[in-house]
């Protein structure tokens, strides 16, 4: 089998368990969970392969035309950049397939034929994000885009919590502008280009003076798409109502997953296209990032609900994402795609610990509510101390890895052109990382030291359909703390 056609089964296996996963649902019920966990696995396993061959021999390139006639080509990308972000993916989907069958056979019931709907689209949404990360083709890119936006928002809006009608239509809305943007700079880059392309954009604009003008409103087009999928302030009040109030295995998805593709999009389709005159842009991006993360910081201290607290330190993290790639140096840029996955491994822990508790706490979510958890779920809260630590960049985990590289990278892009103004940027970013250890810490120890409230006393440990995806992932973010040459390697291919 050639490699580029396994590379086409990222996508179509998943695909094809849409359908299955709705029907097999009449006998299996709850247990369809496992329907989506089988061709996830199977992805998971592809894309693990794909990543070692990359790391040897360089990129996979698969294209298959859809319409020669109009140049159109279903075409996908395995490099240095993607593969990191697409295994990402694919073992979060995995292991929150396994983690949304105890949590939504709670919320939903045993026997509710509201399964084989919720995993069908489940695997929609695994697949629009796998797609994103590989797709090498504008408009194929944007067929991606808009994907993960329309499972997701059912799902809220199905399965939500509070308002959840109104929060997915405000998360609908925000997006699909955000999108419509996104679409804008697409289709300039067509009208300036003649092609949809990427690597053959990315060839065009070598050696080849461009109007910066132009190409300045592409980018701030793009970049509006972008930023707020990522929730950048200030676009980011769709993000804590929706997941927040979203199903926690969503959740799971959303923060650690889908938001930090904005990131990798601006690196892919804005910064490795007109790297000349994304430089321009560093300044501007890097207050944005500054801003976001410090406002991120002090509204999650700020919270009682557990979930919101999550949220508020999403749109921290993102903040994070931003600062590597404003700073335009590769160092920097290649730490801020580590952070994708380092914060994908730990705020995924953090998500399922939030739906633990709820599960066995029937629904607290209040933090003040909660306390002494160390003794009767010591599982989920040694997991939920290693994804609050990696978080906030704590040695020997990947969160550390990652917030190094950003912070040198920044520096060290901002010694270059010697622009005192982006130093002290930096300066500041470095102390307000504080933020990130305080409201860790502080959650930690209020949710899983101190006395034991009286009714909590029946509480015990999750099943382990719930610690074991948290084990997985927080075994991968210990792993690439200590040895994070898998990752280096594969973004050094891009970035050196």
């Amino acid at each position: 089998m050639a490699i580029e056609d396994l590379l086409l089964q990222i996508i179509i296996v998943p695909l094809i368990f849409v359908p299955i996963a709705y029907i097999a649902s009449r006998w299996l019920n709850w247990k369809t969970g496992w329907v989506a966990f089988i061709p996830l696995a199977y992805t998971s396993l592809i894309t693990i392969y794909l990543t070692s061959y990359v790391a040897s021999s360089g990129a996979v390139l698969g294209v298959w035309p859809l319409a020669p006639s109009a140049g159109l080509n279903f075409t996908l990308l395995a490099d240095g950049l993607s593969t990191p972000i697409a295994l990402t993916v694919a073992i979060l989907c995995t292991v929150v397939s396994i983690f949304s069958m105890p949590y939504m056979e709670h919320k939903i019931g045993e026997t509710s034929k509201e399964h084989g709907a919720y995993y069908a689209l489940f695997l929609l949404y695994a697949v629009g994000m796998l797609g994103t990360a590989l797709s090498a083709n504008l408009i194929q890119f944007y067929f991606f885009w808009e994907l993960m936006l329309i499972p997701s928002w059912a799902m809220i809006n199905i399965w939500g919590y509070g308002e959840r009608e109104k929060i997915a239509f405000k998360y609908f809305i925000y997006t699909h502008i955000g999108a419509l943007s996104l679409l804008a700079g697409i289709l300039a880059i067509y009208a300036a280009f003649g092609t949809f392309d990427v690597l053959a954009i990315m060839n065009l604009t070598r050696g080849e003076l461009l109007q910066v003008g132009f190409v300045r409103w592409i980018i701030f087009a793009m970049f509006l798409g972008f930023a707020v999928k990522m929730a950048i302030v200030p676009l980011h009040t769709w993000l804590p109502d929706a997941h927040a109030e979203a199903p926690t295995p969503i959740s799971a998805l959303l923060s650690p997953a889908m938001i930090g593709l904005g990131g990798y999009a601006l690196v892919r389709l804005a910064y490795l296209i007109f790297p000349e005159v994304f430089e321009q842009f560093s300044l501007a991006f890097s207050i944005l990032a500054l801003i976001t993360m410090v406002y991120g910081g002090l509204m999650a201290l700020a919270q009682d609900d557990i979930k919101r607290l999550l949220a508020y330190s999403s749109i921290s993290q993102m903040g994070y994402l931003l600062f590597g790639i404003a700073s335009s140096y590769p160092q920097g840029i290649a730490g801020s795609m580590f952070h994708y996955v380092s914060h994908g491994t730990c705020k995924a822990i953090l998500f399922m610990m939030a739906g633990a508790i709820m599960l066995q706490t029937h629904g607290i979510r209040s933090i003040s509510k909660l306390g002494g958890l160390a003794g009767k779920m010591p599982l989920t809260a040694l997991c939920a101390m290693i994804g609050f630590l990696g978080i906030a960049g704590t040695p020997p985990l990947n969160g550390f890895q990652s917030e190094w590289l950003i912070f040198t990278g920044a520096y060290a892009g901002a010694v270059e052109v010697q622009d005192m103004t982006r130093i002290i940027l930096t300066a500041l970013a470095l102390i307000g990382s504080v933020l990130t250890a305080g409201y860790a810490l502080w959650a930690i120890r209020r949710i899983f030291f101190g006395p034991l409230p009286e009714h909590l006393n029946g509480v015990h440990e999750a099943p382990l359909t719930v610690t074991i995806p948290m084990f997985i992932l927080a075994f991968i973010t210990v792993l690439l703390g200590i040895y994070p040459k898998p990752i280096t390697d594969l973004l050094s291919l891009i970035f050196s």
